[in-house]
């Protein structure tokens, strides 16, 4: 080739790079501004690829002058494609690219695995409860829907799990107890949604890390926090507003706080603003503040900070007595209210052994008026856990673990002491009034478990999780143990057989045992749990997601806490509980199908009373829940509920109280009358506008569309002759909007 030729193309070549143009920036998800790793951009028609690092940034070669186009692509994102044109300025262009993930969400933790605590345990996301109809965008509440959570009154902020009775039910936050998870008649939980990760729910047959509980445990797990920038959130509905906001504090530490305040008391105190039976003097409100601090102190030591702080009030003026009751009217106030700071040190010694240390310190109060009764409740408590995991080897997995709760309590009360038979309860003028000015009670609860995870191979089919747990009881100065077992048989790669049980003990009430209120001889309430069951993944059957659930479950309750004409409280209580559970999931495309349905008994005798249908009995519980995504970022679901009806016991008649004015009823057989059956639907509509650095949300949450006049009890004449059906919550619109940024 000539020599001159050749020279003439190359100095054109390098002049041509020259004045090239480099491009470099950084891919982000819409709206949340996460970076996209791992993304893929080709630029046509050059075929240039190119890799997002774990930062989603990139940086091309040189591109010659002229139009091309970029083409990026991730899974789980939409596909963009972006027409561009390289100058001959012979310098550096930044770039930054938006794609679009539908769901997306800014206070959201990936969580690539996360290993089952319990063979019993039912964790949900955050994610996947927040959106439920009747949820209200509060994940917690999707409680309601989980198989074996009867149905609780309309206005109960309890949980009530497999027939036991709502005081048999624990809440805890990452393992320390609080006293309650929702707020005045269950509208809301106590804990921002945006700092929750998950919650767990654990039922009959759980393991030993938890104790103290005969019915179950509901726990919130909080985030661990991973913001590389600054991110906030802000909400309002009809019933409350609140906003967090999360972001990072030097290299290895975040920060995320959340507040929620709450105004459906102004609702309803113009709905009674012209009531003769009572005013409102102030509205029902709650608030509630949450907080997470993290931060990594070396390589093997982490710490992470918790903090919840909640409070109601409701105040107003009773104009005339209830039932024709003297004594219940005039003000009436109610204040509860709790606070909690939970440190917690992770220490992890080696790939194979992790010790989590952790404290915490708080104060309840429960503040209760009317007229010139009170109960006034003051807490000091101190929870301790500390639990240390380690994998000995490839069969076996052990946890030792110390769980204590230590209080204070200052109680003072004036209250009459009710004859409740069957639910139905004497006048108060008729009852006795009895008066406690108690300070600084101490209750020391202590608890040591063993936990195992066994294989008699790597590969063995069958794993075995035996465990015990050692309770100190000091109001009864009790040491209790507690063994229980589990073990779980793969039969297919898809299909696991399981079964759990033990024994459960829990304390009594500090008022059941106190000398002048309870009876300091009574012991603590225990049950036997057994629960048989088998797991079903669906994902090559039907879909990635899909699944199934069976099982049968069975509770044996003894020395239970009753009242007692000579004692005050006896534990001569027995009582059972036992039914049949199922779920089936369903996700295929846009569409996703949950279904729920729960066959129970549950049953209470005692020396005077043969075996009864329990108050909280409800034969069948089904719920169904079908949702679907649809274009333009819109999203439709709806929940259907169908319950048996509640038990109430009814008068036979009732005696006329001359001195102080009042009838005091008579009852027959207790629970023997069965209300209508509970039926609700609920519809939920969701649209989301996602910008490039923000989200807009609006989301309306319609429970009980029929308005069906669903019964929940009946309030008595005051003669007891004739009555009324209390009923539950009528059509409730929710309307709300949340922006994200």
């Amino acid at each position: 080739m000539n020599p001159f030729l050749i020279f003439f193309l190359l100095l054109a070549s390098s002049i041509q790079h020259a004045h090239a143009t480099q491009f470099q920036g950084v891919v982000l998800t819409k709206g949340t501004k996460v970076p996209v790793t791992q993304a893929n951009l080709i630029l046509l028609p050059y075929k240039i690829r190119i890799v997002t690092d774990q930062d989603g940034k990139f940086k091309t070669e040189s591109i010659p002058p002229g139009k091309f186009q970029w083409i990026i692509q991730q899974p789980g994102f939409e596909r963009l494609e972006v027409k561009d044109e390289s100058t001959t300025s012979n310098e550096t262009e930044i770039k930054k690219f938006y794609l679009d993930s539908v769901g997306s969400s800014l206070f959201e933790t990936v969580v690539v695995s996360k290993e089952q605590k319990d063979t019993v345990q039912k964790t949900m996301s955050r994610k996947e409860a927040e959106s439920l109809p009747g949820a209200g965008a509060d994940p917690l509440r999707a409680i309601q829907n989980m198989p074996g959570v009867n149905k609780s009154a309309g206005f109960s902020s309890q949980v009530i799990i497999q027939g036991s009775a709502p005081q048999d039910t624990h809440y805890s936050i990452d393992g320390h107890e609080i006293p309650l998870v929702f707020h005045f008649g269950g509208l809301s939980s106590v804990f921002s949604p945006e700092l929750t990760e998950s919650f767990d729910f654990l039922s009959a047959g759980y393991q030993v890390p938890n104790g103290r509980a005969m019915g179950g445990i509901i726990n919130i797990n909080t985030r661990d926090l991973d913001a590389k920038q600054t991110r906030g959130m802000a909400f309002v509905d009809i019933f409350n507003t609140g906003a967090a906001i999360e972001t990072n504090i030097g290299k290895e530490s975040h920060l995320a706080i959340g507040a929620r305040a709450s105004y459906i008391g102004q609702v309803l105190k113009a709905a009674f603003k012209n009531n003769d039976n009572f005013n409102l003097t102030v509205a029902p409100s709650y608030d509630d503040f949450s907080l997470i601090y993290d931060t990594r102190l070396s390589s093997q030591l982490k710490f992470k900070l918790v903090g919840i702080a909640s409070k109601d009030t409701l105040e107003f003026v009773l104009n005339n007595p209830v039932n024709d009751d003297p004594k219940l009217r005039g003000n009436f106030s109610s204040k509860t209210g709790f606070f909690r700071l939970i440190p917690e040190f992770i220490w992890t010694h080696s790939p194979l052994s992790e010790t989590r240390f952790s404290l915490g310190l708080g104060r309840d109060f429960v503040n209760f008026y009317i007229g010139d009764q009170y109960f006034n409740l003051k807490t000091i408590a101190v929870t301790t856990r500390v639990e240390n995991k380690t994998k000995v080897s490839a069969t076996w997995t052990r946890t030792f673990g110390i769980d204590n709760n230590f209080s204070w309590a200052d109680v003072s009360f004036q209250i009459p002491q009710f004859i409740a038979q069957g639910g139905i309860m004497n006048p108060a003028s008729s009852s006795t009034t009895r008066t406690a000015n108690l300070t600084a009670v101490p209750t020391l609860l202590v608890g040591v478990y063993w936990n195992n995870v066994l294989k008699t191979s790597p590969d063995s089919l069958w794993t075995f999780y035996p465990g015990v747990r050692i309770d100190y009881f000091d109001p009864t100065k009790e040491v209790l143990p507690s063994p229980r077992m589990a073990l779980r048989y793969a039969l297919t790669p898809s299909l696991d057989l399981i079964t759990a049980g033990g024994l459960y003990f829990q304390p009594p009430l500090q008022q059941q045992v106190s000398p002048s209120y309870g009876n300091p001889a009574i012991k603590s309430p225990y049950a036997w749990h057994v629960k048989v069951g088998a797991e079903k993944n669906l994902s090559q059957e039907l879909s990635q997601g899909s699944e199934v659930t069976t099982g049968v479950f069975w509770r044996s309750f003894q020395n239970l806490i009753i009242p007692s004409t000579s004692t005050v409280y006896s534990n001569l209580g027995t009582g059972k509980a036992y039914g049949w559970e199922n779920s089936f999931k369903y996700y295929r495309d846009i569409w996703n199908f949950w279904a729920t349905y729960t066959l129970s008994r549950s049953t209470r005798a005692d020396p005077s009373h043969a075996e009864y249908l329990y108050q909280y009995d409800q034969t069948h519980l089904l719920t169904l829940i079908a949702g679907a995504k649809l274009p333009r970022n819109w999203r439709i679901s709806g929940r259907f509920r169908y319950v048996t009806g509640p038990l109430t016991t009814a008068p036979t008649g009732a005696t006329g109280d001359m001195d102080n004015d009042v009838f005091i009823p008579t009852t027959g057989a207790l629970y023997t009358t069965r209300l209508d059956s509970f039926m609700a639907l609920d519809l939920r509509f969701d649209k989301r506008w996602i910008y490039n650095t923000w989200i807009l949300s609006l989301y309306i949450d319609i429970q009980n569309v029929l308005n069906r006049k669903n019964s929940e009890g009946l309030q008595y004449s005051y003669d007891y002759r004739s009555s009324v059906s209390i009923n539950d919550l009528p059509i409730l619109p929710t309307v709300g909007l949340k922006g994200e940024f």
